[in-house]
């Protein structure tokens, strides 16, 4: 099959002929569907093109990058441009934490990766690329490859990110790996939300996870912007078994949810709402949690993974992914200057220019 046609480049590497596109439309990357889920030995959501494409918001561009080796898809490296008031910046986000779509030979797949990110860098307008890459990956082998044949500006940093709690055979074997408080409170506030009558709902429809979602924003203490809530529920609106939980009061007033998807043996949380602004002494946090853990025990699931980590208790007896947070800057001379000023000045930027300058440059 050929290459769609987009920004095509050819590379010529170790005697491998390989040619590699930028899809930028959703037309384009949604094309890569049937052929990313024949490839890929296990069905796995967060690698399919419609979730990618899901998780773009407004004030960023797709930029989807298809390596081949001769008519062969050799990998896929989802990327998105970053944009400011409708400006692109000319800055690269890619976070591969769980991983890109490396096909074929292992030993090859480094170089696939290079291709993908010179393909990258050669596209109109790219200054620089930020990437979130597992350490010892496939992937870092193909950044030290490209840093190594040719010049960039390159800032290495660990990133403390997802987070990933291994599940037992038993929830009871996992509360007794915890500690004494924390045991205490995940069966204590779970026994007194069942003698209050109240009801944890294993599964919710889409319809209901929406409606609990849209329910429970205003009432958590802690607010989540409106905008990222709809992305997380387009994002599980992708898969074909979300994982969305709930709690609800013995009234029927929604107290709790979770909203996330299932990846092979894992369960994935994206999103918790809590009621918490009017039950802020029921830990309806560590209920639904627990009841949501003890579930994915059931179904025979080895791994409960919080995206974006968490907080106490269970921040204490999760592991971080070893991610490495990667810039990687064009060494022209504005673009140094420009970066070396948002380094001085960031600081002191109101708070969402603040975030915006950080695609830039770290201060």
């Amino acid at each position: 099959m050929e290459p769609p046609i987009a920004a095509r480049l050819q590379h010529q590497i170790e005697g491998q002929g390989y040619s590699s596109s930028i899809m930028s439309s959703h037309v384009e990357i949604h094309s890569l569907k049937p052929l990313v889920k024949h490839l890929l030995t296990q069905n796995d959501v967060l690698l399919d093109p419609e979730f990618f494409l899901s998780s773009v918001s407004k004030e960023w561009k797709p930029r989807v990058v298809a390596v081949y080796n001769r008519t062969e898809l050799a990998g896929v490296v989802y990327a998105k441009e970053k944009t400011i008031f409708g400006c692109r910046l000319g800055v690269v986000y890619a976070d591969l934490t769980w991983g890109s779509i490396l096909l074929g030979d292992p030993v090859h797949q480094p170089n696939v990766f290079r291709v993908a990110l010179e393909t990258l860098l050669a596209f109109p307008g790219i200054r620089g690329l930020r990437l979130r890459i597992l350490r010892g990956s496939p992937e870092v082998a193909g950044v030290r490859d490209l840093i190594a044949f040719k010049r960039f500006d390159v800032h290495f940093s660990r990133v403390k990110d997802h987070a990933c709690l291994s599940l037992p055979d038993t929830y009871e074997q996992l509360l007794l790996g915890f500690g004494s408080t924390t045991r205490h409170n995940f069966r204590y506030y779970r026994r007194r939300f069942e003698a209050a009558g109240h009801i944890y709902l294993e599964r919710l429809s889409l319809d209901e996870l929406i409606t609990a979602a849209l329910y429970l924003e205003p009432r958590c203490r802690i607010a989540s912007k409106s905008h990222s809530i709809r992305r997380v529920l387009n994002m599980v609106a992708t898969a074909d078994q979300p994982m969305a939980v709930g709690l609800k009061h013995r009234n029927g007033e929604w107290l709790s949810v979770i909203a996330g998807v299932y990846r092979p043996r894992a369960g994935v949380l994206l999103l918790q709402l809590n009621n918490d602004r009017k039950f802020s002494c029921d830990s309806l946090s560590v209920v639904l949690r627990g009841y949501l853990i003890e579930t994915l025990i059931r179904q025979g699931i080895r791994e409960f993974v919080i995206w974006a980590g968490t907080g106490p208790p269970l921040s204490r007896y999760v592991r971080r992914i070893p991610t490495l947070g990667v810039h990687l800057d064009l060494p022209t001379r504005h673009w140094r200057v420009a970066r070396r000023f948002v380094t001085n000045l960031g600081p002191w930027l109101p708070k969402q220019l603040r975030e915006d300058a950080g695609w830039i440059a770290p201060f």
